[in-house]
């Protein structure tokens, strides 16, 4: 039975909101966000933080985020970097069209058009959980453009024996249709191992935004998954997976990843690692699914780290 929250609940929510957007404007002025409208198949709305330098970084957020979560490390990111940061179609300020078909493939088609419209030559490339497996088809579609490639717990890989949301998605689970705030925070400490303090308006906000959201996730959620196809033949499941990518990732790859992320095993890191021309590996022993989150500093400085020793 889906949650209905109280009068009481519904006005914290309400102000939670109000908080929210309002630290994340703020946290946008101080960093010099610039926002800005991509119109074309779909409506993106990204963010440029500018730095003067060169040198781009394509950000990419995932599932059910948005484009100001990656606020936390471009403050360690922008001296170093024009930050580019969109909200993905079905996500965030983009739109979010129920006639649309939220595949990979799309997200690759929709992506490909705001990188050529927005002049992006030449880049360096990173993004965590869906964002990550849009971030790989993203570099081996333009493998001229991108420099470089940092994955942050990436879905879309997939190791054999090794326990993933994948195995709940076929066992009729999905995480992210949440009904009830216990849903909610049992959604929260599957990704962060140590959660960050929010105010109690901001969370309940969140568990009514992720309540309200709990169709839109799951139409996007099995189409992203291909659902249809692999709950009929479990064995489709590595087939559909981007392991077959790995040899066209030819520029240099930093795989990050948390010890305690619950949703993609971080053992996949050194399962990637064996398979990529040029891959890196680090896990971060004290994090979660969220690194940009729970530690974005520590993030940050490996990712600037990686590059500049790519890049020398």
């Amino acid at each position: 039975m889906t949650f209905k929250p109280s009068i009481g609940f519904k006005a914290k929510a309400r102000i939670g909101k109000t908080m929210a957007e309002a630290f994340y404007r703020k946290a946008g002025k101080r960093l010099g966000a610039q926002l800005y409208t991509h119109r074309g198949k779909t409506r993106i709305e990204w963010a440029k933080i500018s730095s003067g330098n060169p040198e781009a970084l394509l950000l990419v957020h995932g599932f059910s985020d948005r484009k100001e979560s990656f606020y936390f490390i471009s403050r360690g990111l922008k001296q170093k970097f024009d930050i580019i940061i969109p909200d993905l179609p079905g996500f965030g300020q983009s739109s979010a069209d129920p006639g649309l078909f939220y595949s990979l493939d799309n997200y690759i088609l929709w992506l490909g058009e705001f990188i050529e419209q927005t002049g992006l030559d030449s880049f360096h490339l990173a993004g965590c959980s869906l964002g990550g497996a849009i971030a790989a088809k993203l570099a081996a579609a333009f493998p001229a453009k991108v420099k470089t490639l940092s994955l942050v717990g990436p879905a879309g890989f997939y190791q054999p024996g090794g326990r993933s949301i994948y195995d709940d998605a076929l066992a009729g689970i999905n995480i992210f249709e949440i009904t009830s705030p216990e849903e909610y925070e049992a959604l929260q400490n599957r990704i962060f191992k140590k959660r960050p303090a929010i105010p109690v308006c901001v969370r309940e906000h969140m568990i009514s935004e992720a309540i309200e959201n709990r169709l839109w996730y799951k139409k996007l959620f099995n189409e992203l998954m291909g659902l249809d196809v692999v709950s009929s033949d479990p064995k489709a499941l590595e087939q559909a997976s981007l392991n077959h990518l790995c040899p066209d990732l030819t520029m240099p790859v930093m795989l990050l990843w948390g010890r305690h992320d619950t949703l993609f095993p971080c053992e996949t890191a050194h399962f990637l690692k064996e398979r990529l021309p040029r891959a890196l590996a680090h896990i971060f022993e004290e994090f979660g699914h969220a690194p940009h989150l729970e530690g974005p500093k520590a993030l940050a400085d490996r990712i600037l780290e990686f590059i500049s020793s790519q890049t020398v």
